[in-house]
């Protein structure tokens, strides 16, 4: 819920010159210092808790309820971080979510028994959930619509630019050097509590200064805001809800990969690579996503990201099959390449149209919903997958995934089809 007294919903107190990289903007490059460090440790511990549940005795399931408890304690915390930060601000926010993040990641270390690993990743959630939705928070508060497409996509850099160098050889160095090692590695969201600590200080002077400006633009016009009732937000979740559905299932087949491929790739050299094609895929799509949509709008790629993931499911799915034969290995590393592809761009331009959708008054509620939606998918894929896998294979589990996908895709084509034709 925002008002007037929100500075996460106040416009900005000054338009940045469009052409002014977004990296440049005061508070940026300390929040994606802070990212990269917070995201390094998530990106460890994807396919690496599930890896440590499996070597404490634990079969499939067990393995994507990890995944799934941290989305879970995620979600229930972005329900509530925009309250919990306009109590204890900025600073505080942004340094707690690293010191949780990084602290479980090496107490992990100490645990010995399913049970612990699973409060960890619920720890680890709630780090976890007050990044996400600040980190999109501060993209809106700090840019105005006009650049967003391009701010996302250098904050998405910053989200992805650790996943490129640690999801993929993550699961090698638990398998080579231990898990021991990879979980201190997952320690490093610890360094960047200073970056949150001043990239928190100075979105809030600018975050005060535009919530000042906009009191003072309301004045003037004669106009006073009021807090959105229940039946405004929902008309407002119902406005986004095509993006966000979309993004929930292509982010379903991102928990999948990121969770299970050390389990369904025969070998440990090509998980590596499938992960680092996947990330790499992620994070220059959601890059280059980010002036196309500024550009077109980020309407039109949502459709097509869809059946991208479906394509790229279907072909892990045969790949995993064995039908492809020989070529089994390229058709899995396709697929991560073309899931990946859809990840990153829907990871863009759902982002940017729940905020058009929204409208301005309502960026904190379109953040919330937008990482919800994100991190529900990533945990009903991890959990989802699992479970079906241990009562039929990867194979299956692959090609439900994608029947999903398409099942999505057709409905918001009609639903937006329809849409259209009222409007004219």
């Amino acid at each position: 819920m925002t008002n007037a007294q929100d500075p996460i919903a106040a416009p900005p107190a000054r338009t940045p010159s469009r052409g002014a990289p977004p990296w440049r903007e005061p508070g940026m490059p300390a929040l994606l210092i802070m990212t990269t460090f917070a995201f390094a440790g998530f990106a460890v511990m994807l396919p690496v808790a599930p890896m440590h549940m499996v070597a404490l005795g634990g079969d499939e399931f067990l393995a994507g309820l990890v995944n799934a408890v941290l989305m879970t304690a995620t979600i229930l915390t972005q329900l509530v971080v925009e309250r919990m930060r306009a109590r204890i601000g900025w600073p505080v926010s942004l340094a707690l979510a690293c010191l949780l993040l990084g602290l479980p990641a090496l107490l992990e270390l100490l645990a010995s028994a399913p049970g612990q690993v699973l409060a960890l990743a619920a720890a680890r959630g709630i780090g976890f959930g007050i990044i996400t939705v600040s980190g999109s928070s501060a993209i809106g508060a700090l840019f105005p619509p006009r650049r967003r497409g391009r701010a996302v996509g250098v904050y998405g850099l910053a989200v992805a630019v650790s996943q490129l160098a640690l999801t993929p050889i993550a699961p090698w160095i638990a398998d080579r050097a231990g898990l021991p090692v990879a979980l201190a590695i997952a320690g490093l969201p610890l360094l960047g509590i200073p970056f949150a600590i001043s990239a928190g200080a100075s979105i809030a002077r600018h975050t005060r200064a535009s919530a000042a400006a906009a009191v003072a633009s309301a004045a003037c016009a004669g106009e006073a805001e009021r807090p959105e009732s229940l039946r405004e937000e929902g008309r407002i979740l119902s406005r986004i809800a095509r993006p966000i559905l979309a993004l929930t299932v292509v982010t379903c087949a991102g928990g999948a990969i990121t969770t299970f491929t050390a389990q369904f790739v025969p070998d440990a050299t090509l998980t590596v690579v499938a992960l680092f094609v996947y990330t790499a895929a992620a994070m220059f799509a959601r890059w280059l996503a980010g002036g196309l949509a500024d550009r077109f709008g980020a309407a039109r790629f949502i459709l097509p990201g869809v059946a991208l993931a479906a394509v790229g499911l279907s072909a892990i799915a045969a790949g995993i099959s064995g039908i492809t034969g020989p070529a089994a290995p390229t058709v899995l590393v396709a697929g991560a390449l073309f899931v990946g592809t859809a990840f990153g761009v829907m990871q863009n331009v759902t982002l940017v149209r729940a905020f058009e959708l929204g409208g301005e008054h309502a960026k904190g509620l379109a953040s919330t919903a937008w990482n919800v939606a994100f991190d529900a998918g990533t945990g009903i894929g991890a959990l989802a997958i699992g479970a079906l896998a241990a009562g039929t294979s990867f194979t299956v589990s692959f090609l439900a995934l994608t029947a999903l996908n398409v099942v999505v895709g057709v409905v918001l084509h009609f639903v937006g089809r329809r849409t259209s034709r009222a409007r004219r």
